[in-house]
């Protein structure tokens, strides 16, 4: 039997969301594995000397994947019968591997998901960039072609861009500490955009959006513990990964700009004066990223932290409450 979104996991891949989930994951954790398919990614956690337990709509593939799982829940995520299977579970990780926008209601199956998490533990998720370059451009000409798989799977129900993903993970009560990307050049995707098609006046105002060659976000998110320590840390790291991210594609165009054009001397020194002010500033947003990751990862692993979950669950549910609204900075 054929299964459509079934592949092979290389960890050492570039560009590639599995690869960077691996890596986000880790090793020999206890991992909930959310939309497991046939487990060809819960054979990569296992090879890493991980026990998964997966939850998987298709009850075929949820009996392959079993082979490499202690366990695979079958169910609909969006029915949400299927968490009190796991109300006693504990988990290290949970993924979600291109599987919230599937669902017609992800952020409440983010916030049953996160019940189950270690107050030290991390969530991995990837989800496709819909403001990528190539949706843009197809947009533009009044097409929006979906495909059996990729950025357009016509099984996709909610469509994400970095604010969007975001703003949900900050719902369910979780802090963003780490974005990464699976980085495509426009018109190489499934879309099938040409380009002789598309002007390049429209293609240059494109790439002034340094998201516009990304094609999946792949991030990392943790428990927010209702105090500014963790939530102005998290923020830190996402600037600097951001501004790391801008300071790569800029450095790409320079060098484009520098090959591309036949210029005079004065203003080839002035492009380099520039790469070289770019290449410094990648380095510094590196080094002070790296620092505040440190800085994160020892928070969640305090005694203290860890003490205080039964609290951050309350904090979480108070937050959420109708009619109190938001918690206010002043009030943490």
């Amino acid at each position: 039997m054929a299964f459509i979104y079934e592949t092979t996991v290389d960890p050492d891949a570039e560009d590639n969301s599995h690869a960077s989930t691996l890596d986000i994951v880790g090793y020999n954790k206890r991992v909930l594995e959310v939309g497991c398919a046939t487990g060809y990614f819960t054979k990569a956690l296992s090879d890493r000397g991980c026990q998964v337990v997966g939850i998987e709509l298709d009850p075929d593939a949820a009996a392959i994947a079993e082979k490499w799982a202690e366990r695979v829940v079958v169910g609909d995520l969006d029915a949400g019968t299927l968490w009190s299977e796991l109300e006693r579970e504990q988990f290290d990780a949970i993924t979600f591997g291109d599987v919230l926008e599937h669902l017609r209601d992800p952020l409440a199956t983010l916030r049953a998901a996160v019940r189950t998490l270690k107050p030290s533990g991390i969530v991995a998720i990837s989800v496709p960039n819909i403001a990528f370059g190539d949706v843009r451009m197809a947009l533009m000409k009044g097409d929006f072609p979906y495909n059996d798989t990729g950025l357009l799977d016509r099984t996709h129900v909610h469509f994400f861009t970095k604010r969007g993903l975001g703003e949900m993970i900050g719902q369910a009560g979780l802090v963003l500490v780490e974005t990464r990307r699976v980085v495509m050049p426009l018109f190489q995707s499934e879309l099938g955009v040409k380009r002789q098609s598309i002007d390049q006046a429209t293609i240059n105002s494109i790439l002034e959006d340094p998201e516009a060659e990304t094609y999946q976000f792949v991030v990392k998110a943790v428990q927010d513990n209702g105090t500014r320590t963790l939530a102005t840390l998290a923020q830190r790291v996402n600037e600097l990964s951001d501004q790391a991210h801008d300071e790569v594609v800029r450095t790409a165009l320079l060098h484009n700009e520098m090959h591309g054009l036949r210029m005079d001397q004065e203003k080839m020194r002035k492009l380099q004066r520039d790469l070289e002010r770019t290449r410094s500033a990648l380095h510094q947003a590196q080094q002070e990223s790296a620092e505040c990751r440190q800085q994160v990862e020892a928070i969640l692993n305090t005694k203290t932290f860890r003490l205080l979950a039964p609290f951050r669950r309350l904090y979480d549910r108070l937050r959420r409450r109708p009619g109190l609204g938001p918690v206010s900075p002043g009030a943490r």
